[in-house]
């Protein structure tokens, strides 16, 4: 889910429609409305917006922050402590771990500044400011392509003494944003829980309720000696900020007002039906397919061995978030009124065309256009999403990231060839680590099988032909001999090939695999780049065309992985027939939930312990300690370790998931069903304090 904002920075300026409900909501936090903050304030807000957001004086803005360029993170103390979700963090937890301190099953506390770790690559992005150049972008696209434009504007907000880095950021409301941001990139683990309390219900409670995760990890961001960005050094001295989050110990209570501030994803609730039956047909089916039958294989291989587990950790927790946010989308959109409110309003703003003409000279065929266009480039790209989501994987990378090794020794260009292969050695031993490769053949072995059932014959990768006519048609064999005979199916037959390459790696299997599956995807992304232009055409017609229709309308522009303000209540709800959600757990769940056979189940005796003897310190009420709560705020991915605030602008808890009918929230919102579901920020204080008795951490914060 990460690293999307400029390669799809276009395809965000095209979006907007007719529909929205009342109460949803990502708002742009640099500019809200007087109205909206208002009806904050009437419900239980105590701030105000320059306490919010303010670029000259420390606001709110300044205490939160982009964390690993995908999720939300938030400084609670003066010297640079960060909470986030504990998901938000497994990567580069997974990173520093091994057999021998295997911190994703374990856990990790420092006790002293010495102790906190390093994670190579981490970095945290704070927003200083947001400035519309609308008309500037605007005139400069007039000549000059996107890209262009960016780099223009971009290089005027650039400051590298200061460490910022700007991006502009296309919305669709038809604006242009620069956000200009500071980026600290020596950032260290302090403490992490161990996942039986950090991931509690793995992926059996992914986007479910009730849940008892203790969501969250800490890191800690450093400083050179003028509080400025500097790379990792042992001189730098811990973050000095301009603000951060005071904790509040008053607990959450039905109906209590909240805020939650973060870097949302993307949304597509303005996109037009078409595009909408395409996301469900195309992506949310082809990630289901695909993603399904990964997990199936690798969660056998993961029970039967600890070193798997680690070594795939990552990837099963992200293959399993994405085939469960597909399957959910596909249903709960299909169940909703998404479509047919999208093809309404289409029929209503073709009324409106029809009715003027000079705007049906304008926007008159942008509809039937794209309709057409859709249509035509329906099955090349179902195509390349299965064969992407099944093919493009690990074995396929080892003849893809060769494919420059082996140009550069045709063109005999000697100058470059010797980086290039670095850059491989550099990639190889960071992706050994992860990889094991009897688990991958049998991932490969499903996963060819997968596509040929899936994927019509002329779409299908040249790899495909080697079976039919080599193997007879036996995908076992050949992927015997896909492994079996391949250079790169050891260590020792990598560093012998970058030690010595040779043009003869042309010939080796592994290298067949991965090109034909490139080649293959590089051949039906042209079949749909004429289709795919006319469709951006008629989309921008049709955008200008709402836009014009529905001038003077407050909306809120699509999420963009820019900061955004949600609010709301903390609340239950009743979201299917007969199902009642209430809105708080306790750890008494964790107790009921405890299967001793099943990972994802497992209960720390220690953790057993403490509940038996409701020791549950400062952070207990009334004999209870409350685990997570829900609130009916407007968030989605890229959320994930957002602070939730009382109106005081106090933090009570870190959003980190939502509920099983949430899932289609980046498409529609249905205020009666979506929920955020928060960990309480007493039940993360626990951990640090009774569980893992960490004064070291407990110290700095500031808790009222």
């Amino acid at each position: 889910m990460k690293h999307l904002k400029k390669a799809l920075f276009l395809f965000l300026v095209l979006f907007s429609s007719t529909y929205m409900m009342a109460d949803e909501g990502m708002w742009t936090i640099s500019n809200l409305n007087s109205a909206l903050v208002q009806k904050m304030k009437d419900i239980g807000l105590q701030l105000s917006t320059e306490q919010i957001y303010n670029e000259k004086q420390p606001s709110l803005k300044d205490a939160v922050m982009i964390f690993d360029n995908g999720c939300t993170a938030e400084l609670v103390s003066a010297n640079g402590l960060v909470f986030t979700n504990h998901h938000c963090g497994r990567d580069r937890v997974q990173q520093v771990s091994s057999d021998a301190h295997n911190y994703i099953r374990d856990g990790f506390w420092a006790g002293s500044r010495k102790e906190e770790i390093p994670i190579k690559g981490l970095t945290v992005k704070f927003l200083i400011k947001s400035v519309e150049v609308t008309q500037q972008a605007i005139e400069l696209l007039k000549t000059k392509s996107i890209r262009k434009v960016q780099y223009e504007i971009e290089k005027q907000y650039t400051d590298t003494l200061q460490g910022y880095s700007a991006s502009l950021d296309g919305f669709s409301t038809g604006q242009y944003f620069i956000s200009v941001y500071q980026i600290f990139n020596d950032v260290r683990l302090v403490g992490v829980p161990p996942e039986s309390i950090g991931n509690f219900g793995g992926e059996t409670d992914n986007f479910e309720w009730p849940r008892q995760s203790a969501d969250f990890s800490v890191f800690r961001i450093y400083a050179d000696k003028n509080n400025l960005p500097a790379s990792y050094s042992s001189e730098n001295k811990p973050y000095q900020p301009k603000t951060f989050l005071p904790i509040s110990l008053s607990g959450i209570h039905e109906n209590d007002f909240v805020l939650t501030i973060g870097f949302p994803w993307i949304t597509q609730r303005y996109i037009n039906s078409y595009d909408l039956k395409e996301e469900q047909e195309i992506k949310n089916r082809a990630t289901v397919i695909t993603k399904g039958k990964f997990i199936d294989v690798l969660k056998r291989e993961m029970d039967n061995d600890e070193s798997i587990r680690l070594k795939y950790s990552n990837k099963n927790f992200s293959a399993g978030n994405s085939y469960k946010l597909a399957l959910g989308t596909l249903k709960l959109v299909n169940l909703s009124p998404a479509l047919a409110n999208k093809q309404k309003s289409e029929t209503e703003f073709q009324a409106w065309v029809n009715a003027d003409s000079a705007r049906m000279k304008k926007y008159g065929n942008c509809l039937a256009i794209l309709q057409k266009n859709y249509e035509l480039q329906h099955n090349p790209k179902y195509a390349h999403a299965l064969i992407t989501g099944a093919l493009f994987n690990d074995a396929s990378l080892f003849g893809i990231r060769s494919r420059n090794i082996v140009e550069l020794l045709s063109k005999k260009d000697n100058s470059q060839l010797n980086k290039a292969v670095e850059s491989y050695r550099q990639w190889y031993a960071s992706f050994s680590k992860n990889y094991d490769l009897a688990t991958d053949q049998k991932i490969v072995r499903a996963m060819i099988r997968l596509v040929r059932k899936e994927v019509k014959k002329e779409y299908l990768p040249d790899f495909y032909s080697i079976i039919e006519n080599k193997y007879q048609g036996n995908i076992d064999k050949y992927v015997d001999d896909l492994y079996g005979k391949s250079t790169f199916s050891t260590t020792v037959g990598i560093d012998k090939f970058l030690k010595k390459p040779s043009l003869s790696i042309k010939e080796d299997p592994l290298y067949i695999f991965g090109v034909s599956i490139y080649d293959k995807l590089i051949e039906l992304r042209k079949q749909t780049t004429e289709l795919g232009a006319e469709i951006r055409k008629a989309n921008r017609l049709y955008e200008e065309g709402v836009r014009e229709k529905e001038a003077g309308i407050l909306k809120y522009p699509e999420a963009n992985f820019t900061m955004r303000l949600t609010y709301g209540n903390v609340g239950g709800a009743s979201p299917r027939d007969g199902l009642t959600y209430k809105s708080q757990t306790t750890l008494k769940g964790v107790i009921e939930k405890e299967d001793s056979t099943n990972y994802e189940f497992l209960v720390s005796p220690r953790l057993k312990e403490l509940y038996a003897k409701k020791d549950f310190g400062r952070y207990g009420e009334k004999n209870e300690l409350y685990t997570c709560f829900l609130t009916n705020t407007d968030i989605t991915g890229g959320n994930s370790g957002s602070p939730v605030l009382n109106g005081k602008g106090e933090l009570i808890g870190l959003a980190f998931d939502g509920n099983w009918e949430s899932l289609a929230g980046s498409i529609i919102y249905e205020p009666e069903k979506n929920r955020s579901i928060n960990v309480d920020i007493r039940y993360v204080l626990f951990v640090i304090d009774k569980f893992a008795e960490s004064q070291y951490i407990l110290k700095e914060l500031i808790i009222k």
